[in-house]
């Protein structure tokens, strides 16, 4: 089984999340689906038409993908 990974910018301590409502109430969103969780390294070497995407990141463009429109300005540009 694969070592949990943390984003970069999770903050040291639960208490200083914002989804920490306590001690008596603890994470909003538990352990298991902390905000900070990165992807196992299997899903990241996927390849998809969103990779490098900044807005495909955790989810499909909306409505339209805005990669494609970048390549389309970049190529018109030249």
């Amino acid at each position: 089984m694969s070592e949990i990974r943390y984003a970069a910018d999770k903050p040291k301590e639960c208490k200083y999340c914002y989804f920490w409502e306590g001690k008596k109430k603890g994470c909003l969103l538990g352990e298991e689906k902390c905000y900070y969780i990165l992807p196992p390294e299997e899903e990241k070497k996927k390849k998809s038409r969103c990779d490098g995407c900044p807005y495909g990141r955790v989810s499909p463009c909306i409505g339209y993908c805005l990669r494609d429109l970048q390549q389309k300005h970049k190529e018109g540009t030249k």
